[in-house]
């Protein structure tokens, strides 16, 4: 549908330090060193005067329980942790007033805080969440305690609270591309970072937006199209996905939002509000930038 326009800030929420090829691939950045990373989630907001006005987040963030497989606390692990209250109100808004939330996959950090956001319908692919479900119950592999490689980004706590917001009615399990909202699109990567991956594309009137989650980490992963070191899926369907958003983009790469690189907010307009930045990706007609004067 044409003619939609929204706004699209990307929110850092905590940052924490990982080796250059998790990152950037094996070897082209191996032995590079260790590179602070941003934990993100975005919002996009259709524009005021809309008949029906959307406020959507992509992501959670984690909740306060973190990565249960991982060594350590949240505080061991991570530093600056904001949470959506606090986050969201950077840019004048509050989790309650959010009424969809896509989840890009099902790692603790990015579906871990649904819970913050108790009137959106959530929305996550079908084969993402059957596919961890089958982990958990052993079908895929059964070395799978906590520790192993199978759980390291993962937090089965994340899926009993996923569960109940199921019961409760407000999760659609999504089978392939599916436009959520006017102008918002959920595109599947199916076996690529994750079982289910998706990423998001958003139409502005500047053209169109890509919130990748991690089927992109960092820029240089689809400049170079040489996928991260850290995926739990195949790299060459990471490298379709590549190309699928470059052809939506086209050089116009700062329009995809990578889940975990600072150049976000190198590459689009950006401030520091709290312990994190925000950057301001685009403007709806008639609203009024976050940026301070």
């Amino acid at each position: 549908m044409a003619g939609n326009d929204y706004s699209i800030w990307v929110l850092g929420y905590a940052r924490t330090k990982v080796s250059g090829d998790f990152m950037g691939g094996s070897p082209i950045a191996s032995n590079t060193g260790m590179f602070e990373i941003p934990m993100l989630y975005s919002l996009a907001v259709s524009a005021p005067g809309t008949k029906q006005r959307r406020v959507i987040a992509i992501d959670t963030g984690f909740g306060v329980t973190g990565f249960a497989a991982a060594e350590g606390t949240l505080s061991d692990l991570f530093t600056d942790i904001e949470w959506p209250d606090m986050v969201l109100g950077k840019i004048g808004f509050r989790p309650e007033e959010v009424d969809t939330v896509i989840l890009t996959h099902m790692h603790a950090d990015h579906c871990g805080n649904v819970v913050s956001f108790p009137k959106a319908r959530v929305y996550v692919q079908r084969e993402e969440y059957e596919g961890w479900k089958k982990v958990r119950a052993g079908e895929v592999i059964s070395a799978n305690g906590p520790g192993s490689w199978a759980l390291s980004s993962m937090n089965w706590s994340n899926f009993d609270d996923f569960d109940k917001t199921i019961a409760d009615g407000r999760v659609t399990l999504l089978e392939g591309d599916r436009e959520v909202a006017p102008g918002v699109t959920c595109r599947l990567a199916s076996e690529s970072h994750t079982f289910g991956s998706q990423w998001v594309e958003i139409e502005t009137a500047s053209g169109p937006h890509i919130i990748a989650g991690d089927c992109v980490y960092w820029y240089v992963n689809i400049e170079k199209m040489w996928p991260a070191g850290y995926i739990q899926g195949n790299p060459w369907r990471v490298l379709q996905q590549f190309e699928k958003m470059k052809a939506i983009v086209g050089d116009k790469l700062p329009r995809i939002v990578p889940g975990h690189d600072m150049e976000v907010f190198k590459r689009n307009q950006n401030w520091m509000s709290g312990r994190n930045p925000v950057a301001e990706l685009h403007l709806a007609a008639g609203e009024k930038s976050r940026r301070p004067s």
